[in-house]
């Protein structure tokens, strides 16, 4: 084994949904390996984007940050083009774009099964799509899903049984595309993680506040709603193994291993990085 395997020095990444969360964190820990990064999200009004892309080139990296509905096989298309053009080529993929509707599947409609599933399921086929012929014309390249604990168990919270739905699709997405994809040196995996972090309230505040309570979760900020406070922490942590959230560096060091050639034999893997929830 060398170190130098888990190196992306040379790498060209695009990050979809990469504004903020799981997604910048993912963004910067995969430019801190040494790729240059490019962002995109459907939101760019409010500067979180450009600001990941600025935090990316002051580490002496390439990065640009783009606005793109990847429900739109169109805007999707342009997306990969421009990134090729600014970048060079596309050795990463990584799929992090999400939706959540919190209501039950009897309770939900047509018009909020489509949005959801747009994202959650259509875009990620899409820049599949797109990205697959780079790869496969230069026979390397790695894609990174972002399914979730949900896609691999049935939901406590039945709210959220449409959204463990289509993680389960891109799940089963990864391990097709996998397949399909295998032959040319293209490898296809997923990080399905349980609970993570959000930027709003850091669990790094809330342990140097707290140092004698280490093993409790920060509280929901106040702002959440009742719904997302029930899914954040109240059937969580005590259902952890680790008995905490993860931290976005640990979601994106998984990337990172995934993303390079310490993982060359690594394909079609849904890999739970989620604090022994599924054990």
């Amino acid at each position: 084994m060398s170190l130098s395997d888990f190196s992306l020095a040379g790498k060209r990444a695009l990050v979809v949904g990469g504004r903020r969360n799981m997604g910048k964190g993912f963004a910067l820990g995969l430019a801190e390996a040494g790729a240059d990064v490019a962002v995109t999200d459907l939101n760019i009004e409010d500067g979180r984007l450009q600001a990941v892309a600025d935090e990316i080139e002051a580490m002496g990296r390439k990065s640009m940050a783009l606005k793109t509905d990847i429900s739109s096989k169109a805007e999707v298309d342009t997306l990969v083009a421009n990134v090729v053009e600014t970048l060079g080529g596309i050795d990463i993929l990584m799929n992090v774009a999400v939706m959540y509707h919190h209501l039950s599947l009897p309770d939900l409609d047509e018009e909020g099964w489509d949005k959801l599933t747009n994202v959650n399921l259509k875009g990620y086929w899409l820049t599949h799509q797109a990205v697959a012929p780079i790869m496969m014309a230069q026979r390397s390249g790695s894609i990174i899903n972002l399914s979730s604990r949900g896609g691999l168990k049935a939901h406590a919270d039945k709210a959220m049984g449409n959204y463990a739905i289509a993680k389960a699709g891109i799940a089963m997405m990864t391990r097709q595309y996998c397949r399909y994809l295998g032959p040319y040196n293209v490898r296809v995996n997923a990080i399905a993680p349980s609970l993570v972090e959000w930027e709003q309230h850091p669990i790094e505040d809330f342990l140097s506040q707290n140092p004698d309570r280490a093993n409790e979760p920060p509280a929901p900020p106040p702002e959440m709603s009742e719904r997302e406070k029930f899914e954040a922490w109240s059937t969580g942590p005590e259902n952890l193994p680790l008995g905490r959230v993860a931290r976005f560096e640990e979601m994106a060091n998984a990337a990172v291993f995934l993303a390079s050639d310490a993982a060359s034999y690594i394909t079609g893997a849904i890999l739970c990085v989620d604090g022994g929830y599924m054990a």
